[in-house]
């Protein structure tokens, strides 16, 4: 996953924000994923409009923290919410 990806949610699944994070509910299983992100990533990213890089970028102006740690834990969310297929990426570039 790099820089130019958008996400998309697999058919069949559905996110909100909770006041931890993110829930996902897969209607395939039917199974619930906590995601404790907080205000990492709203919802509507996985809407696939926006890139990783674009979220990165809003997220490093929006708070005081380093670039590098926002980019590492966006691809970790990102990583663990593809390996349990709720979401799909794919490159724009």
């Amino acid at each position: 996953m790099g820089p130019h990806t958008i996400y998309n949610l697999n058919a069949g699944v559905q996110v909100r924000r909770e006041v931890f994070g993110l829930l996902f509910y897969n209607y395939k299983g039917p199974r619930l994923y906590f995601v404790p992100s907080r205000d990492l990533i709203d919802p509507d990213f996985f809407d696939g409009r926006r890139t990783v890089g674009d979220l990165v970028d809003t997220l490093g102006s929006r708070h005081a923290w380093p670039e590098q740690w926002i980019s590492d834990r966006v691809h970790q969310v990102l990583g663990v919410l593809e390996e349990k297929g709720l979401i799909h990426g794919q490159s724009v570039c």
